[in-house]
C-alpha cells in the first residue's frame, strides 16, 4: 500500500468510527429523557452565544453518569497530530507512513527497549565497548533527525548486541511517533525479488514503504543470498534514495567494511561508510546469546 491509499484509508476509518457513533447517540438520546435536555440546551447555547464548555461538560457529566463513555458518542483521533486525515502540515502525516509501511512489510521490531540493557553481561574491553555503543544508540535517538548523519552501521560478531540496539531505537522512535521500519536483510531481499519480477500493479508499494519510512533497520546484512541484480542493486538504490530524502537508515551485519565491499559493490560501501553523513559503531566480544 502506497502512503496515499494509506492516508485515505485512515481517513475513512475515522469517518466510519464517528457514523457508527453517532448512531449510537441519537439511540441514547431517545432512550434518555435527561441526555436530550442537555444536548438540547448545548445546542441552544452554540446558536445563542451562550456557555457551550460548561454545557458541554454538564453533558458529558450526564453522559458518564448514564454508564457511557463520551468516546462511545465522540470518538477521538487515533493520531493527534493529524487529526486522522493522513496529513499534517502539507505533508503525509508518520501515521500514514507507518499505515504503509504495516500493510506492504511483513514486519515487526523486537519488544526490547533501553529499560531492557544489562552492561553488566560484558566484561573487560568488552563493557568498554558496549557502553559506547549503548550511549551512542542513545544519543542517535535523543537527537533524531539527526542532520548530519544518515546512516547508523552496527558492526560485529554475532551476539554482542547490534539487533538489541537497533531495536531499542527503533522502538524509542516509534514510540515518539516516528514511522520505524524493521526487517531483516533476508526478507528485504525477497521484497526486492518479488519487486523486481512482479508484473502486479501495487507491487511497487512495499518498495515504496520500505523508502517512505523514517527510519529503516536492515538486520543482519550479509546473511541473505545473493540474487543477481536484485541484491546489490536494489540495496545500492534504496539506501542512495533515502540518503538524498534525507531519512534514516541502520544497518547491523556480522561483516567488516572490507567484506562488506567485496559483497555489496565499492558504490554501495561508499554511502555507507560516508565519514560525512555516517555512523558507525563497533560492538564485539563474547558471544552473549551462549
Amino acid at each position: 500500500m502506497n502512503i496515499k491509499s494509506a492516508a485515505n484509508l485512515i481517513k475513512n476509518e475515522y469517518d466510519a468510527r464517528k457514523a457508527a457513533a453517532e448512531a449510537r447517540y441519537l439511540d441514547a438520546l431517545s432512550a434518555h429523557a435527561e441526555l436530550y435536555e442537555a444536548e438540547k440546551a448545548l445546542r441552544a447555547a452554540v446558536l445563542d452565544g451562550g456557555d457551550v464548555p460548561l454545557l458541554t461538560e454538564r453533558r458529558n457529566d450526564v453522559i458518564r453518569a448514564l454508564g457511557y463513555s463520551i468516546d462511545d458518542f465522540f470518538p477521538r483521533p487515533r493520531c493527534e497530530r493529524c487529526g486522522d486525515t493522513g496529513y499534517s502540515r502539507g505533508r503525509f502525516c508518520d501515521c500514514a507512513r507507518r499505515r504503509a509501511a504495516e500493510e506492504s512489510v511483513e514486519f515487526s521490531i523486537p519488544p526490547i527497549t533501553f529499560d531492557d540493557c544489562n552492561l553488566d553481561l560484558f566484561e573487560g574491553n568488552s563493557r568498554v565497548t558496549a557502553e559506547k555503543a549503548f550511549s551512542t544508540a542513545k544519543l542517535f535517538c535523543e537527537k533524531f533527525p539527526p542532520k548530519k548523519v544518515r546512516n547508523l552501521l552496527l558492526l560485529g560478531t554475532a551476539g554482542t548486541g547490534k539487533t538489541f540496539l537497533a531495536s531499542c531505537i527503533a522502538n524509542d522512535l516509534e514510540e515518539r511517533g516516528y514511522s520505524c521500519t524493521f526487517i531483516t536483510a533476508f526478507k528485504f531481499n525477497d521484497i526486492c525479488r518479488t519487486y523486481h519480477y512482479s508484473f502486479e500493479r501495487n507491487r511497487g508499494d512495499a518498495l515504496s514503504a520500505l523508502s517512505d519510512t523514517d527510519l529503516l533497520v536492515i538486520d543482519d546484512l550479509g546473511s541473505e543470498s545473493i540474487i543477481r541484480e536484485i541484491t546489490k542493486e536494489y540495496l545500492f538504490t534504496v539506501v542512495s534514495e533515502r540518503m538524498s530524502s534525507g531519512r534514516h537508515t541502520i544497518i547491523t551485519t556480522n561483516l567488516n567494511p572490507f567484506e562488506l565491499e567485496s559483497r555489496y559493490g565499492e558504490r554501495t560501501a561508499s554511502r555507507l561508510f560516508a565519514s560525512d553523513t555516517c555512523l558507525t559503531v563497533i560492538t564485539n566480544g563474547k558471544d552473549l546469546r551462549r
